[in-house]
């Protein structure tokens, strides 16, 4: 039976992104040089109502259509913040997560971050919010295996949420973007590229 409510939830969210109106901007805020809070990420990701942000994510293995950030001009960035075409549903944080090489474990010194968002999904305030986990890998090797990696840590982080904050699998939802989106101004085999973005799903 909860299975089948998950089912029907998903695919629900899923018409809904398919119909969602697109907007001009969404702020990316990468967060590199320390480990943000809990309250920070909330207030962050979930200052604005729900709206439909970027139509491309799994849920079950449910994948909608993509939606590239493109490559239009923005001013140059202020550290730790870059501007990239989306939604103005709200913004979304990149954080350094980083994996063993050619895999999805998560390395020890990137738990601290993951806990954060742990921790911030499970505050009274933010614990009825979904999220969408995003992977991003540099433009080193194929094409096709960045993607396939970009998946499966993306997967990795959601399951060390669930396993670890008892989140339940319909707030989270997985996608693997892979070599396709670089940051805007950055060299895309940049290692400023290998991230894993969050932002509020709708």
């Amino acid at each position: 039976m909860n299975t089948l409510k998950y089912t029907l939830n998903t695919l629900l969210i899923a018409a809904a992104l398919q119909q969602a109106p697109l907007h001009a901007e969404q702020k990316i805020q990468m967060i590199t040089d320390r480990v943000p809070s809990a309250a920070e990420l909330g207030n962050t990701l979930f200052s604005k109502p729900a709206q439909a942000t970027k139509p491309n994510y799994k849920a079950g293995g449910l994948k909608t259509r993509s939606i590239s950030f493109g490559k239009a001009p923005t001013p140059a960035p202020s550290a730790p913040e870059t501007q990239a075409a989306a939604s103005d549903s709200g913004a979304s944080i990149g954080l350094p997560i980083k994996f063993g090489y050619n895999s999805a474990k998560i390395l020890p010194e990137s738990k601290p971050f993951l806990d954060e968002i742990g921790k911030m999904l499970s505050m009274p305030d933010y614990n009825h919010e979904r999220l969408v986990i995003e992977g991003h890998t540099d433009a080193s090797g194929s094409d096709g295996y960045n993607q396939y990696l970009s998946e499966k840590r993306a997967k990795s982080v959601k399951s060390y949420l669930m396993k670890n904050y008892q989140i339940g699998g319909d707030r989270l939802f997985e996608n693997g973007m892979g070599e396709s989106q670089p940051l805007p101004g950055e060299n895309p085999y940049a290692a400023v590229n290998r991230r894993v973005q969050f932002y509020r799903a709708p």
